[in-house]
């Protein structure tokens, strides 16, 4: 068994060009890429002006494992009779998620009865009529409609039609369980549910502080950027219980020198008890509050309720915030001083901080310490929720969500 030292390099270039393979060849996909696209993942651009394997930027050569990981999967053969007939309940429930997924699409309707060990397959008329079936036996506030980003917008839009014509407003998409969390925190702070920076902004900022994700394997374009960060001088912290192997050391398969080198991807890595973040952030704004660092005409201008939480930070004791995080004093010393010495910062967080009991009150502390600093509102800092997939913004915006927007509704 070998220990893997860093993410990415020539184990990322292998899979990649295996689940390339996988998706019509490596003639086919490459002829895919001629063509101007973004990313089936992350919706940044994979075929640039000049199409290929440039980006939007006209970096070459340029392609997302993730997109071509979307494509496989789209791409794969469809699972057969034989499979549902050689595979019952009891064997398909011991399968991990990836064995599942390998196993093929679904390229026809399939049903299991109550008291049957197997799936077997269908007409559609006999499926459209089990549906309708069970939606005529039950009320609508029993029932679920739900999409995720992989849904394309016109069939998210009739879904939520039918479901509103039903009766029902159980309407939601991955987003919601994703970043709803974001979506509320942000908006009772900031106004807006979204991100307040975009791309460029990653290339002027000199500190990123990383909170519950893992870019190495899930956002592949931001773990260059954080390279990019270190390599023009500045500072990267990530927080998170797990050390994730791509988060310390990674190998950017486009960028030559951290090919045949490898990149640091971090300056400090911060590992609390799992559940701990506010603690663990209250403590790093209650140095920036201590060192004086707090931009106090920023925050007179722009904010409200800091004498609040300054009361409310100054309430609690180093050594009770410590025992809750588990962070070493000195490592929280460590990330204090690169919060108040940095210009331009951005927070960037994802599943780790939202799907949580308390996902909201963290997206708080995070949006906290970025007002304390005034990290709203100028080039090169602000607020990131790193979302995935490039469909959750459109799903939710033609109406797939619990509550319309009234200028929708009123279109509607």
């Amino acid at each position: 068994m070998r220990v893997r030292r860093s993410g990415g390099g020539l184990a990322a270039v292998r899979y990649s060009l295996a689940r390339a393979r996988e998706a019509g060849g490596l003639l086919g996909f490459s002829k895919r890429l001629q063509t101007h696209n973004a990313c089936k993942t992350c919706a940044v651009g994979m075929g640039g002006q000049q199409g290929g394997m440039v980006n939007e930027r006209g970096s070459f050569p340029e392609v997302c494992k993730k997109s071509i990981q979307a494509q496989a999967a789209d791409m794969q053969a469809p699972i057969d009779e034989a499979f549902i007939r050689t595979h019952d309940l009891d064997t398909l429930a011991r399968w991990t998620s990836r064995e599942l997924e390998h196993a093929g699409r679904l390229g026809f309707p399939v049903l299991c009865r109550p008291g049957e060990r197997h799936y077997r397959r269908v007409a559609w008329d006999e499926a459209l009529a089990v549906a309708a079936e069970a939606l005529r036996a039950t009320t609508p506030d029993r029932v679920f409609f739900y999409a995720s980003g992989r849904s394309s917008n016109e069939a998210a839009f009739l879904l939520q039609c039918f479901a509103r014509v039903y009766g029902t407003n159980n309407v939601n998409n991955c987003s919601f369980y994703c970043h709803q969390a974001s979506s509320v925190a942000l908006g009772d702070a900031i106004g807006s549910g979204t991100a307040t920076v975009t791309l460029d902004d990653l290339e002027q900022a000199d500190l990123a502080l990383v909170v519950g994700a893992n870019p190495a394997s899930n956002h592949p374009r931001l773990v260059t950027q954080l390279v990019g960060i270190r390599r023009r001088g500045g500072r990267v912290i990530a927080i998170n219980p797990l050390r994730e192997v791509g988060m310390v050391r990674f190998r950017v398969p486009s960028d030559w020198r951290s090919m045949l080198l490898g990149s640091d991807v971090t300056d400090l890595y911060l590992q609390p008890h799992v559940g701990s973040d506010i603690a663990l952030l209250v403590l790093l704004l209650k140095r920036i509050i201590e060192r004086g660092a707090v931009a106090t005409s920023f925050v007179a201008a722009h904010t409200s309720g800091f004498d609040d939480v300054r009361a409310a930070v100054g309430a609690v004791s180093d050594d009770v915030l410590l025992a809750a995080c588990g962070v070493p004093s000195a490592d929280v010393d460590a990330a204090a001083t690169m919060l108040c010495t940095a210009k331009r910062g951005i927070i960037a967080w994802a599943m780790g901080i939202t799907q949580h009991a308390h996902g909201v009150q963290n997206v708080h502390a995070l949006v906290n310490l970025a007002l304390a600093r005034g990290w709203v509102g100028q080039p090169g800092a602000g607020l990131l929720p790193i979302r995935g997939h490039s469909n959750v913004q459109g799903v939710g915006s033609v109406g797939v969500s619990p509550v319309l927007k009234q200028k929708f509704a009123e279109a509607l």
